[in-house]
């Protein structure tokens, strides 16, 4: 299956690491045709988010709607980056409205003094769930870290429903597939909630026991990694693995192709990437207006969330989704108490000391 969906795919490879160079024509010096800030503000909304069909499905669901609605232009730029909103905010040459962050960096921008304040006065937060408002961003765009699993092999009603069960060999003696890429995976969180912590207790992680529980369970001769989204349902509908971890986008979408796989909401590990305005933004009144819009828009929502497999910060799409798809959604009002919002803050501050224990356990 040719992947379209998840920018948790590309976005690594998307990023850009060079700094930012302004746009061509957008920083004319000495122009008298050039209209004023007051005559064009808040007419247009530049976003930036990661490109390829992702930002065509983006615009087809979200943005187009929106300016039918508003009168309001958006511009969808698929070069998005913490280090080119950083270079912008630092050279008082904004040129970027609504940014695409992943969840780390927006800790980082936060930390550093780049980003503007969210008006909740424009925006609404009636739509939001609960762990998508934030002070200076929203969590638009959400995912979950599921075990998933082959139902020619495991029948649902044999399925895991917890993490334990997941890992206990006893229960099924095959071979796992867990994701290694800690930046995205939470499976240093599943193994945690294996050996018996509650929600409450995860954060600070305890690695050195979530490793220890990685490698009692269930014997590393019988897990297996993957560094690639798409990897694990390969593994699945080949037969090489019965059981992996996954993210419910990448299932829903499998399914949709006919694959006999499955996964469980609950226990799952949310985590997503946010939307941010720069601090200097020309149009930031229009980007709280296209946020509000995405955050509400029944009809927007769910067209999203049909077209792209993954879960918009929408509670209100949930009415115009089949109720089988909508109760699985990390927007449920159902999994609320059921499953562990990733604790960015933790990762932001903790991620390049615990990737490199992670890597050297797998040496050993």
């Amino acid at each position: 299956m040719t992947d379209t969906r998840s920018p948790l795919l590309n976005r690594r490879s998307l990023l850009k690491a060079a700094a930012f160079a302004p746009l061509a024509g957008m920083a004319l010096s000495g122009c008298s045709t050039k209209p004023s800030a007051s005559a064009s503000a808040n007419k247009t909304v530049t976003v930036t988010s990661y490109g390829g069909s992702y930002n065509d499905q983006l615009t087809q669901t979200i943005l187009d709607p929106f300016a039918k609605q508003s009168g309001i232009k958006p511009t969808l730029l698929a070069n998005t980056s913490l280090a080119a909103l950083k270079a912008q905010v630092q050279s008082g040459d904004v040129q970027w409205d609504l940014v695409e962050i992943t969840a780390p960096e927006y800790e980082t921008a936060v930390q550093e003094g780049l980003l503007e304040k969210f008006d909740y006065n424009i925006i609404s937060d009636k739509g939001l769930p609960g762990y998508a408002k934030a002070e200076y961003g929203i969590k638009y765009l959400s995912f979950l870290f599921v075990m998933a699993w082959d139902e020619k092999v495991i029948p649902d009603g044999k399925a895991p429903k917890d993490w334990a069960q997941f890992f206990d060999q006893n229960r099924y003696n095959t071979k796992r597939s867990i994701y290694n890429q800690l930046s995205d995976s939470s499976v240093l969180e599943a193994a945690l909630l294996a050996d018996g912590v509650p929600f409450e207790k995860i954060y600070p992680l305890d690695v050195d026991r979530a490793l220890r529980v990685l490698a009692a369970h269930p014997g590393r001769n019988k897990l297996l990694y993957h560094s690639a989204n798409q990897e694990p349902i390969q593994q699945l509908t080949s037969g090489e693995v019965s059981l992996s971890t996954s993210f419910n986008n990448r299932i829903n979408a499998a399914r949709s192709d006919g694959a006999k796989l499955n996964f469980s909401p609950e226990n799952a590990v949310l985590a997503g990437d946010y939307f941010v305005v720069p601090k200097g933004a020309k149009n930031k009144e229009a980007a709280f207006k296209l946020m509000n819009f995405m955050s509400n828009d029944a009809e927007a929502g769910a067209a999203f969330d049909k077209v792209t497999n993954l879960t918009l910060a929408n509670t209100a799409a949930l009415s115009k989704l089949p109720k089988e798809i909508a109760d699985t959604l990390p927007t449920s009002p159902r999994l609320a108490d059921k499953i562990l919002v990733r604790d960015d803050k933790w990762w932001a501050a903790n991620l390049k000391e615990t990737e490199q224990k992670f890597k050297l356990w797998q040496a050993s």
